[in-house]
């Protein structure tokens, strides 16, 4: 997954990207179009959304743009599934259509951060759709049908991640909604039961993050996800969301933060910082890290199994953009690639970790060779010393 709304990537980057995906034998690029942050791709239904949402005029993806990548990526055996987040991230549809954000351009934690309940967003650039407006919905149909048209992958990620509730309570609609009794989780089971539809209609499969089913503050029953029509995607609590989400009987993608976060252990972004900038999902995610992981830990049911899709490495980019971009994902990316498709342990079920390290060196070589720019995992002259550089002879 990469994340284009915080740090802008031109095409070529997009598409560098992919095949790089290709040559790893990776064949889903989930693209985390829109956020808080910026609206960067061009819709013929919603024009005003990347007119005014976006970075500026150099910076949005236009209809050309996405059908031109589109076409790249399956050539190259690769498909795209498009994310645009909803309800909450969504600061930067406010140019267009202020009407329907609540909290948007507000200081993200007006309390201070010693006050985490009040804050406005997870982190700078709030906004969030109003579920009780009833042109969200509109405009949302109109997104989701300019999606099905530009993407011809079955499935579409709706986001539905981080509500902050704060937000939602500084619209005097919304506190009224709840004066009346009513909870933020059944605000949100409004969206949900609102704006689903308008996904399976265009005969696509909805992607959420798990939080729209998990998390402890607002969630909606599962009766309004049905399996069928809903894969959830987890990044928080490692396998233990996993076998949550599948004992329930949804299908699962795993991007656990704890093992598949690239962007973890740069520190932190926010300025007049005094913690030291302690990255949230810390430590950085060594590609051995990354090896190690099961996606499959603590399931042990084969019909759970099943429904695990498989696995997925993410980049949030608040502090990447494309010059960093090949070292931030390669070759850790391919470390995953090689834990999936092949497994990490050898026939005894021992990890393979130093044949593992030979492999990979010599695969970063040659992406670097490809015009990747992946980063070094050891010494030159460990490559030109095999075995030399391991911790047991």
């Amino acid at each position: 997954m990469l994340d284009t709304s915080r740090s802008y990537f031109p095409v070529r980057d997009l598409k560098r990207l992919i095949g790089a995906m290709a040559a790893n034998k990776m064949n889903v690029f989930h693209w985390h179009i829109t956020d808080a942050q910026s609206f960067p791709i061009e819709l013929p239904s919603e024009p005003e959304l990347a007119e005014k949402g976006a970075y500026g005029p150099e910076m949005r993806y236009s209809v050309e743009d996405v059908r031109d990548l589109v076409e790249f990526a399956l050539d190259h055996g690769v498909r795209i599934v498009p994310e645009i987040d909803s309800p909450g991230h969504a600061g930067s549809w406010a140019g267009a259509h202020p009407d329907i954000v609540t909290c948007a351009n507000m200081f993200w934690l007006p309390d201070g951060p010693d006050n985490w309940s009040t804050r406005l967003a997870s982190e700078p650039g709030t906004g969030q759709l109003n579920p009780l407006h009833p042109k969200t919905y509109r405009v949302l149909r109109h997104i989701f049908s300019d999606l099905a048209s530009l993407f011809p992958d079955p499935f579409i990620h709706a986001g539905a991640d981080e509500i902050a509730p704060s937000c939602w309570s500084t619209d005097p609609t919304i506190r009224s909604y709840l004066a009346a009794g009513k909870t933020l989780s059944s605000l949100l089971s409004t969206f949900i039961n609102s704006s689903h539809p308008l996904i399976t209609s265009l005969n696509r499969t909805a992607i959420y993050w798990e939080d729209v089913l998990l998390n402890a503050e607002v969630n909606v029953p599962g009766s309004l996800l049905p399996p069928s029509t809903t894969i959830l995607q987890t990044w928080n609590n490692g396998p233990n969301n996993t076998k949550l989400i599948v004992s329930a009987g949804y299908r699962s993608i795993v991007s656990s933060s704890d093992f598949y976060y690239l962007d973890c252990g740069h520190g932190d972004f926010p300025g007049n910082d005094s913690s030291g900038g302690v990255s949230w999902c810390g430590p950085f995610k060594t590609w051995q890290m990354i090896y190690d992981y099961d996606i499959l830990e603590g399931i042990e049911e084969e019909e759970e199994a099943r429904l695990v899709l498989g696995g997925e490495v993410a980049l949030w980019t608040e502090q990447a953009d494309g010059e960093v971009l090949d070292g931030r994902v390669w070759p850790r990316a391919a470390a995953m690639a090689e834990a999936l498709w092949s497994g990490n342990r050898d026939e005894t079920g021992r990890k393979r970790h130093a044949e593992a390290t030979d492999r990979l060196n010599g695969w970063r070589e040659r992406m670097v060779w490809r015009g990747i720019k992946a980063e070094p995992i050891q010494p030159l002259w460990c490559r030109k010393n095999p075995g030399m550089c391991n911790l047991v002879k």
